[in-house]
């Protein structure tokens, strides 16, 4: 008789119960959480697992595939695009021998990179002509939809019976010359909508033996644009739209708001367009009215000096102080500007000499033939302040208008100014080349800042 202790007991318990809790499923997963299930099949392989269930290599920087581990480092199989990990990434920019040959490793299964081509597949016969015949049928539709997007104005147009030319007698608001033309257009649109087809032209060409046919006949019946209906709605049936006589307007009747209880401004001719005008008059009624149209502008040089941009011009010292003192009254340049109007001069940053300055006073005391007050100092690296740019000239235009001040610019183009205002406190600034825009918190400061300056011309 076999005698067991307590521990023989005790083991034996523990192996029976261990019996018991015997497990009845398998993981699909390892204890690193990675999926059994996961096979990587040999090669380059389409796979839509988005780098779930194999590792991920890269994504495509054109199309954004993302590439796994199954597809493998290569072109992208969508588009063709070079896609790789960034070990290798590493390796090709050394441009080394080795990226050389990793490159061709990688790229040599281009022609069998699994992109969808119809042509290297291996269809049957059956299969190639039902894949034919399914483009075909794809590329009728594709231009079916075309066409009818091109024609769907025509097709959704909504003829309104109250306003076509079907409702013109029961028009009350229409003169007896306006109902008979549009009674006349209405006869030849029904003319040429229910006209027969013997009447539809055809072109023969024998050269190139072809025939071709009027492509849309029907264009001018659904024309919304019709001549007629414009002539009636701007009551000018009589007239021709391109030559109106606008002799019977009156000419500022237009612009003057009723709401206003004084005279309107009056035209003052200071530069001979009256005589011009009769000049001209002769040569047809187009040059007439443009001459008319010419003096309704506004011509108000107070409205574009009260008008400022912000546009600011740097200039080397002690040539920038003179400008806006308005000892100097011109600013040569090598370029043109369009600009008019208020204009601001900022300092550059560069000191000038003494012998600068000294030579400097000395030539615009000979230019100006008077007692000059010049300025005490000449700051850098700042804004002086600002003039009225009225006008760039060429230098053969600035010596025939300009004769007395001819001497004090010989660049290509010059800068006429005059009203010119110094700022009473100088705000630093950093310039730029040609003309600029300051910035709008030192704009505004600046046109606070401004003094009358005393003309020196």
């Amino acid at each position: 008789m076999e005698v067991k202790t307590p521990f023989d007991l005790a083991k034996a318990q523990e192996n029976s119960n261990s019996l018991k809790k015997k497990t009845k499923f398998v993981s699909l997963y390892t204890k690193e959480g990675q999926d059994k299930l996961a096979v990587l099949i040999p090669g380059r392989h389409p796979c839509d697992c988005l780098g779930q269930k194999h590792k991920l290599i890269n994504n495509c920087l054109i199309c954004g595939r993302i590439v796994c581990e199954q597809e493998g480092s290569g072109p992208c199989l969508f588009c063709g695009t070079l896609v790789c990990t960034r070990e290798e990434q590493d390796i090709l920019q050394r441009d080394s021998n080795k990226s050389q040959k990793l490159l061709k490793k990688l790229m040599s299964g281009t022609e069998n990179s699994g992109k969808v081509d119809i042509s290297t597949k291996d269809l049957l016969p059956h299969q190639e002509l039902r894949f034919k015949s399914g483009l075909e049928k794809a590329i009728k539709h594709k231009d079916k939809l075309l066409e009818f997007d091109r024609t769907s104005i025509r097709r959704t147009q909504v003829i309104d019976d109250e306003s076509d030319y079907f409702a013109s007698d029961s028009n009350q608001w229409l003169s007896k010359i306006e109902r008979e033309t549009l009674q006349k257009r209405e006869e030849e649109l029904r003319e040429f909508r229910h006209a027969s087809r013997l009447s539809k032209k055809i072109t023969i060409d024998f050269a190139g033996r072809k025939i071709v046919e009027d492509e849309n006949p029907l264009a001018e019946y659904h024309s919304r644009l019709d001549e007629t209906i414009q002539a009636i709605a701007n009551g000018n049936l009589n007239q021709p739209l391109t030559k109106l006589d606008r002799s019977s307007e009156e000419p500022l009747g237009v612009l003057v708001n009723p709401n206003l209880y004084q005279s309107p401004p009056q035209w003052v001719d200071q530069t001979g367009a009256t005589s011009q005008k009769k000049a001209f008059h002769s040569a047809g009624s187009e040059l007439e009215f443009n001459s008319y149209r010419h003096q309704l502008r506004i011509q108000d040089e107070e409205f574009q000096e009260g008008f400022d941009g912000g546009w600011c011009l740097s200039m080397h010292q002690p040539w920038a102080s003179l400008l806006v003192r308005g000892i100097k009254r011109v600013e040569g340049r090598s370029w043109y500007t369009p600009h008019r109007g208020r204009l601001w001069i900022a300092a550059t940053a560069k000191r000038p000499s003494p012998q600068e300055v000294s030579e400097l006073q000395t030539t615009y005391r000979f230019l100006r033939g008077k007692d000059v007050e010049f300025p005490n100092d000449y700051p850098s690296g700042c804004l002086l302040g600002c003039v009225y740019l009225t006008d760039c000239l060429s230098q053969n235009q600035f010596k025939d208008q300009y004769p007395d001040m001819s001497q004090e610019s010989d660049s290509p183009f010059v800068f006429i100014c005059r009203n010119p205002q110094e700022m009473i406190v100088k705000f630093p600034i950093k310039g730029n080349p040609k003309i600029w825009k300051l910035d709008s918190k030192i704009h505004q400061g600046a046109k606070k800042g401004l003094m009358k300056q005393n003309k020196a011309v």
